[in-house]
């Protein structure tokens, strides 16, 4: 990589336009243009000045890098020997965390491309603002420090999964100072999948304090989540159906119908369920010779079916 290439990659992944790179070093706009096309390198003395404003190592700027692998092992050996034996989630041990984000900050200086330290260095950074007693003004830093590296991890992470843990833990720092406006902002960029965005509405609205809102979100996940369960289950049997296994399908689409009916579902949204089941049920016993067992079931197919009319008129 060109120092051309580099510097534009470091000045984007902390947030910074060419023109406020410009305005920091006191140059122009085409100057910082130039360096990163190629066409000219900033003056010796710029160097420092410049490494400094992108909160780089002046080697790390000039593509004079370290062993990164042995770096990070080395980080999270000592990161390990301050955090032993806190509970992370509810410590209120502010000075670990301080000092895992000194460590952490130091990494980011020489490797600003290793975002998954960034998440872990604004982590701890929250942990600070929520624990600690630091003076309003430090707090105030460290507040923006954390936005600046969950916002470099959103934009320019290629790993989806560590972009939206970002996108909690902003929401998160958000909620801290009560900005529920940019809170809401990025829990709509959120997955729906997987209940992901319905648990940061909640942390939202919780911090509110509008529960009748938040029992909403919950009772639609309760649903949601049941969805998903009886799909499972058919999915699960027709996969055993499909491999031949007759005796564990038999069991398997049993287990779909007693699920259903022991569901607190709303009938009109479930019963689909029930006629897939008890369909592929019946056909399991023909094919079984067991002719009996079939009209069983085709006549309780026939009774919910009956039921499932009544329950529309």
């Amino acid at each position: 990589m060109s120092f051309g290439q580099r510097l534009k990659t470091i000045r984007k992944s902390v947030g910074l336009t060419q023109a406020d790179l410009a305005d920091k070093l006191m140059v122009s706009v085409q100057s910082v243009s130039k360096w990163e096309c190629g066409n000219s390198m900033p003056d010796i003395s710029q160097i420092v000045p410049l490494a400094a404003v992108l909160g780089v190592t002046t080697d790390c700027l000039l593509g004079a890098d370290g062993d990164e692998a042995a770096d990070r092992k080395k980080l999270f050996v000592e990161i390990e020997q301050i955090t032993k034996g806190i509970e992370k989630v509810y410590s209120r041990d502010d000075n670990a965390y301080y000092a895992c984000y000194m460590l952490y900050q130091e990494h980011i200086k020489k490797y600003p491309l290793d975002f998954e330290v960034k998440f872990l260095c604004a982590d701890s950074l929250i942990r600070v603002l929520y624990y600690g007693q630091n003076p309003t003004e430090e707090k105030d830093k460290l507040y923006l420090e954390a936005e600046r590296l969950l916002q470099s991890v959103i934009t320019y992470d290629r790993d989806t999964t560590r972009v939206i843990d970002a996108k909690q833990t902003l929401i998160i720092l958000y909620l801290y100072r009560n900005d529920f406006a940019n809170a809401e902002h990025i829990a709509e960029g959120l997955p729906k999948r997987g209940c992901i965005r319905d648990l940061m509405e909640i942390e939202i609205y919780s911090k509110k304090n509008d529960q009748n809102r938040c029992l909403e979100i919950a009772d639609r996940m309760c649903h949601d989540a049941l969805h998903d369960y009886l799909h499972a289950l058919a999915v699960r049997a027709r996969r055993i159906s499909i491999a031949g296994d007759e005796t564990n399908a038999i069991t398997a689409w049993h287990h779909l119908i007693d699920s259903v009916k022991q569901s607190d579902g709303d009938l009109s949204v479930h019963t689909k369920w029930l006629y897939s089941a008890m369909n592929h049920l019946a056909n399991k016993y023909i094919a079984l010779s067991e002719i009996d067992k079939a009209f069983d079931v085709i006549g309780e197919l026939t009774y919910t079916i009956i039921l499932y009319y009544r329950a529309c008129l």
